[in-house]
């Protein structure tokens, strides 16, 4: 375990986005800009509308079924980091932790979410597992994914904590109808036996409530926070930087093309997300 020491300064983002694109610019653009060193950690924490976020290098169509996302308005989006695919919704919080490379800590960070929430709700209890993952007990629930970014002595650890999702959305969203037909060494999410959310174990759970008590906990660890609530639409509309990685974020090239070179049904050759045969986009299946 890593150390709970006490830090100095730290700094609370709230983002009133909803939007999965929005949201990970404004956490890209904050993790290239903020200087931990001198300006101290950060935690974002926001929520999104329905949408699916795979690591940066996952195969989509190995882990997404796009007919159900197509059909119930699900965005799908690459984030930076690695890791496997998640879902979100507005019953999920996610929450970001930024800092040095020397201070980052996964153990640390689940430690303080999980405490916070069993010691607010005693109805729950939640503990990190060896996967650096957080389940729901009994019956080893996953409640919570992780993954990392690490470039140029900084970090970020960022996590989903589902307190009252649509499971039914989750598992549909995150099952292709087309895995058993793709061959490729993209990372493959491992899927959990079982998941849950937090309002299964106590009704009184709720989104905002759970995200106060974690801002509280993690302000509990340094000697002086401060708190902002941030817009990320109008950031982007103010902040090159922002934009362009945004646009980076939307792009085909992005979420579809960055998928690892893969063999469809053994026939079809895919390379950044042209069919090698035909140059056509391999994207409407």
């Amino acid at each position: 375990m890593c150390s709970l020491s006490k830090g100095k300064i730290a700094t609370v983002i709230k983002s009133t986005s909803k939007n999965i694109f929005e949201n990970l610019a404004f956490e890209e653009y904050l993790f290239r800009t903020h200087n931990v060193e001198k300006s101290g950690e950060l935690l974002l924490i926001w929520s999104n509308q329905p949408c699916v976020v795979i690591g940066r290098h996952q195969n989509l169509w190995l882990e997404v079924n796009q007919k159900f996302t197509r059909k119930n308005n699900i965005e799908i989006a690459r984030r930076h980091s690695g890791g496997g695919a998640v879902y979100h919704d507005l019953g999920n919080l996610n929450i970001s932790l930024l800092t040095t490379h020397a201070q980052h800590c996964r153990p640390k960070n689940l430690k303080f979410i999980s405490e916070s929430i069993n010691n607010r709700y005693r109805a729950l209890k939640i503990e990190p597992n060896s996967r650096d993952d957080m389940e729901l007990l009994p019956g080893n629930r996953k409640c919570s994914g992780t993954a990392a970014r690490i470039a140029k002595g900084q970090a970020y650890h960022h996590l989903t904590l589902l307190v009252d999702a649509n499971l039914e959305n989750l598992k549909n969203a995150l099952k292709s109808d087309l895995a058993e037909r793709i061959e490729t060494n993209a990372t493959r999410s491992v899927r959990a036996k079982k998941v849950g959310f937090l309002r299964e174990d106590d009704v009184n759970c709720e989104v905002e409530e759970v995200k106060e008590t974690i801002i509280e906990a993690y302000k509990n660890l340094f000697t002086s926070t401060s708190t902002i609530t941030e817009n990320p639409a109008e950031l982007i509309k103010s902040t090159p930087e922002i934009a362009k990685i945004l646009e980076d974020l939307k792009s085909w090239q992005w979420i579809y093309g960055k998928s690892p070179k893969f063999v469809y049904d053994t026939k079809i050759h895919v390379k950044n997300g042209i069919c090698e045969e035909t140059g056509q986009r391999f994207e409407e299946f």
